[in-house]
């Protein structure tokens, strides 16, 4: 019986926290379960005019007044301000709303990415305000929205597989279930109880107004003050099982991962190093790493987390300065896009952070998150923003090699495939880039390009012979189930051969005793078949290379053959081989070549 009352305490002490979260949110909680029932009328019907402009407009209410009312819990004594604050985040979802509808022509990635930096600009916002004029620290706010987030992807995954399971038993064993089901569920999950349980973990922090000295708390949210202290406490510091996850796997696992990347850096610095496409990524990657760990190991209070915060800041500047070289270079070679735009950025960020980290170590990280904000807030506005700047910078480079080459002239496009590579190569990036941005319409001498899309037609040569320099492609197949006829040979094996100068070779036994050896040796032009019995004896030796000689004689370079066609006989007093292609693909560029032969081979011995 006390066992029994224990579970509905524990449960009733759930619904409570739940309950209180939509009295502590109740506009965020309002805009999620508007985002639920607009994603699952989508999901039914499967069309909506204005389902993306919806959804992002409930989104950026909810986040809004998240941000306002841990403002409000801070900093304003008043509740009425609290019905101003709602109505703020509701005129907030309106405006945008009409903006996406009205002034923007469609959903491009533009308004995606300005949609996402907006989203991460307030989530910035809410976990900076809780350490602005506090003993809170931004990395202690860090620390609660981590675990917070963590914490309900682990029960949203495990809450999504069970219910998948328990569908697909029902699917499989008793009746059958709309595929459509899954997605209602996964709907109900993410917009329901992911955020209701994500809010439930975020504490009340202490008012700017209140006595810090004695933990005194906002108890606007009806919360009692010895509660809500206990809940910040829980919150803000790490777990045992976490703290040890940090300090003894995460850290060493980032000082390992350094010393890769230096000894990476320092033999390959030399040559094409600064434009490897590799160095940028995994600079980025490490900067995000060290950075979001120094902010957790900043919460704990031991030794290998001390040593970190020391040592890391110093060696994540010139890292971060690596990364934003490489950056800058590939923009000479490439040109801005929105992509490199926000590498940069991160770029400066990152080093502004080191530099901070670096200067004071054991101090707290709030300084970070202004900077941060006003940089996100400059690549989404106008005229410096991500986008402006690189449509702006790959329509010069596209309209100066136009004008070298007289291609363009009273505003129309001259086609001319007698330019350089580069120049070439450099049109074809351009647009590329403006196609996918969905600029070109907007370019008054692309407009007829825009429509059609005829890239050799305007431009004069093909723009897929620019990235892959491919001197010969011949591909050819047999139609699958015809008949073979094995009579008259004594084995029967189907292999594959692949590979390029570096591929070894291929080797299979015939026989219950392996009396016979065949082999595939890479070497020379495509590779040899060689069959040998067991004293090691050559019996026939057969090159590929005639496949290949005799598919090249052919007037398509591509498509399906006949059996005779697939069939290639050799033999001599020793033995026989007669090898049947199934798929052929021979490829050969500039510098070295490929091929992939699938093959029937039917052996017989004299």
């Amino acid at each position: 019986m006390e066992k029994r009352n224990k579970y509905i305490q524990k449960l009733s002490s759930t619904l409570q926290g739940f309950t209180g979260t939509v009295r502590r949110f109740p506009i965020t909680v309002l805009f999620f379960l508007l985002s639920a029932v607009l994603t699952s009328y989508y999901i039914s019907e499967g069309f909506s005019n204005n389902y993306f402009e919806l959804l992002f407009s409930f989104i950026i209410g909810a986040a809004l007044f998240m941000v306002l009312q841990l403002y409000f819990e801070r900093f304003i004594k008043a509740n009425s301000f609290r019905l101003i604050f709602g109505g703020l985040a509701v005129f907030g979802a309106l405006v945008y709303y009409l903006v996406l509808k009205f002034v923007v022509d469609e959903m491009g990635t533009d308004i995606v990415v300005r949609t996402t930096v907006l989203l991460f600009i307030l989530l910035i916002l809410f976990i900076w305000i809780p350490s602005i004029k506090s003993k809170i620290g931004f990395s202690d706010s860090f620390m609660a929205i981590f675990k917070g987030f963590f914490t309900v992807v682990f029960y949203s995954g495990v809450m999504f597989l069970g219910i998948a399971l328990i569908l697909m038993a029902t699917d499989l064993l008793i009746a059958d279930i709309d595929g459509k089901v899954y997605g209602h569920f996964l709907n109900i999950i993410a917009f329901v109880y992911a955020p209701l349980h994500f809010l439930s973990l975020i504490p009340v922090y202490p008012a700017f107004y209140a006595n810090e000295s004695q933990d005194t708390l906002n108890n606007n949210t009806n919360l009692s003050e010895e509660n809500a202290y206990q809940k910040l406490k829980k919150a803000i510091e790490p777990s045992k099982f976490l703290e040890g996850l940090i300090s003894y796997i995460i850290i060493p696992v980032t000082v390992v991962f350094t010393l890769i990347l230096l000894l990476y850096i320092i033999l390959n610095i030399t040559g094409d190093f600064w434009k490897d496409n590799l160095l940028e990524s995994l600079l980025v990657t490490y900067s995000i790493t060290v950075i979001t760990v120094y902010l957790l190991a900043s919460v704990i209070k031991n030794k290998i987390s001390a040593y970190f915060r020391t040592i890391f800041p110093k060696v994540l500047i010139p890292v971060v300065l690596f990364q934003t070289i490489s950056s800058v270079l590939k923009i000479g070679e490439l040109g801005i896009t929105a992509g490199r735009y926000y590498v940069i950025l991160f770029g400066i960020f990152a080093t502004v952070s080191a530099v901070i980290f670096s200067l004071k170590p054991n101090s707290k990280t709030n300084i970070i998150a202004p900077v941060l904000i006003v940089l996100a807030l400059v690549s989404i506005f106008p005229p410096t923003d991500a986008f402006a700047i690189s449509r702006k910078n790959q329509i010069n480079r596209l309209t100066e090699v136009l004008k070298e080459n007289d291609m363009l002239k009273d505003g129309k496009v001259i086609p001319n495939e007698n330019i350089s590579r580069d120049d070439k190569q450099i049109i074809v990036n351009a647009i590329q880039y403006l196609n996918r941005m969905n600029y070109t319409k907007d370019i008054t001498w692309l407009k007829d390009y825009s429509r059609t899309r005829d890239f050799e037609g305007t431009f004069g040569f093909s723009q897929y012979d620019m990235d892959v320099k491919v001197t010969e492609i011949y591909s050819f197949y047999l139609p699958k189930g015809l008949p073979l006829d094995i009579s008259g040979y004594d084995y029967f094996v189907e292999a594959e051969f692949y590979g390029d100068n570096q591929q070894i070779s291929y080797e299979v036994g015939l026989g219950e005793n392996n009396e016979y050896i065949l082999t595939y040796e890479n070497k020379g032009s495509l590779g040899e078949l060689l069959l040998k019995d067991s004293q090691n004896k050559e019996l026939i030796r057969y090159s590929l290379k005639e496949i290949y000689d005799t598919f090249k004689e052919r007037k398509d370079s591509a498509g399906e053959i006949t059996l005779d066609e697939a069939k290639f006989i050799s033999g001599n007093e020793n033995a026989m081989l007669c090898l049947i292609v199934k798929n052929a693909n021979f490829e050969f560029w500039e510098d070295r070549s490929y091929h992939s032969i699938e093959t029937f081979i039917m052996i017989r011995i004299k």
